[in-house]
């Protein structure tokens, strides 16, 4: 199922539940059999729990999905970094990578050394190019 779809289908429960919800809250206030009354009570307990389990279950979807897209064929690595493929030219932070956030890498220099590259996320900085050799005198 396309993730769009997955949503929407979700969406669709979660609403579904919440009008059934809500008739059945309203049917029970006009019962006046005491029986009855906590029989609709019981049912609107569990609907409610339904709804709670359909919302952490679009949780962990939404979790699972986001993991996988970090293990799919969309980033590149290319030592020190990881890039996406619709922006080759955007190095990504490999600290923030393998905790599945896409952070970037700031300009060599910016904010640090011009060897050197930050992340603009988390500030870890890596080291992009040789440091000068000095001479001995």
């Amino acid at each position: 199922m396309e993730p769009v779809t997955t949503i929407t289908t979700a969406w669709t429960i979660t609403k579904g539940v919440a009008e059934v919800s809500t008739k059945l809250y309203e049917f029970g206030k006009k019962i006046k059999d005491r029986d009855l009354k906590q029989q609709v009570d019981e049912i609107l307990d569990q609907v409610r729990g339904l709804k709670h389990s359909a919302s952490q279950l679009e949780d962990e979807n939404r979790e699972l999905r986001e993991r996988l897209r970090f293990k799919s064929d969309e980033y590149e690595f290319r030592h020190p970094f990881y890039y996406h493929n619709s922006k080759p030219d955007q190095p990504l932070c490999p600290k923030c990578f393998a905790s599945s956030v896409a952070a970037p890498m700031g300009e060599p220099g910016q904010d640090c050394s011009s060897q050197y590259r930050r992340c603009l996320v988390c500030q870890h900085v890596i080291q992009v190019a040789s440091l000068p050799t000095r001479r001995p005198y």
